[in-house]
């Protein structure tokens, strides 16, 4: 239905060797798999793919696009519960970040949260437990991507009292990632059959859409509600990165102004 041009599956719950019906009944000519068949990844047949690195908690693709030659870096995330365990996989991603001066994106089930707000029922959250993800992410140069939809992507199903919901699983990117692409959407889907939400993550190149600029009319400073209009746009909340979060804004505030000549002229 969305025409994606790559797909990753965490624990599919499957064995390794059902992959390749999987890859034909989805309509894709690559796979991979790493070894504990925990991340399946499938892609189209217009990106020449290198994996650059495949272990227990991560997948990393190198794509390069035929028709732009340029590169792009893709990383499949399933990371295990424990914050001991997760070390490793913090550690392969800053060293795969030593390699990479190209678009970059990390996606998937991280298995933790950044802020407590990102969590509803259970336990209070520990900030300690966020630190190695945030320390990586930054030394990375990652910034989450945003978001629209329910914040909270996985549910533990269980009865009203226990139930613990948590923002699991988000897409991050660098700023090559963020100049490269004209518009980026990530979406989180309805539950279906799991317990965690699946993302949808869209992104549009500069050099295939027209990119639409932010005009000024002075005559909008003359109008006597027009500080107020702007400080109510930049007050609006708006999660994701700077670049992100600027671009929304001046979105929204274009089409305020564009719609409020319409009323007051």
């Amino acid at each position: 239905m969305n025409k994606s041009q790559f797909v990753a599956i965490m624990e599919p719950m499957v064995s390794n060797d059902k992959i390749e019906g999987y890859k034909r009944f989805l309509g894709f000519q690559h796979c991979v798999s790493n070894d504990n068949g925990k991340i399946w990844c499938f892609w189209t047949v217009h990106y020449l793919a290198t994996v650059i690195a495949n272990d227990e908690q991560q997948i990393t693709i190198r794509f390069n696009d035929a028709a732009s030659n340029e590169k792009y870096y893709i990383s499949s995330v399933y990371a295990k519960c424990s914050k001991a365990e997760r070390k490793d996989l913090w550690e392969s991603l800053e060293d795969i970040n030593r390699n990479i001066t190209d678009p970059w994106c990390i996606g998937g089930d991280f298995n933790v949260i950044v802020d407590p707000d990102e969590k509803l029922g259970g336990k209070p959250h520990r900030a300690s437990k966020s630190f190695d993800f945030i320390s990586c992410m930054d030394n990375c140069g990652m910034a989450d991507a945003g978001f629209v939809g329910p914040k909270l992507t996985w549910c533990n199903n269980r009865g009203p009292r226990k139930r613990i919901w948590k923002r699991l699983d988000r897409i991050m990117i660098n700023n090559q990632w963020a100049q490269n692409f004209q518009s980026i959407y990530v979406t989180h889907l309805v539950r279906t059959g799991s317990d965690h939400r699946p993302l949808l993550f869209k992104c549009h190149s500069n050099h295939l859409y027209f990119v639409s600029y932010f005009r000024f009319l002075n005559f909008w400073t003359e109008q006597k509600d027009f500080m107020d209009l702007v400080k109510q746009t930049w007050n609006t909340n708006i999660i994701g990165n700077l670049m992100w979060r600027l671009q929304q804004k001046l979105k929204i505030l274009s089409k305020k102004l564009s719609d409020w000549s319409r009323i007051t002229c």
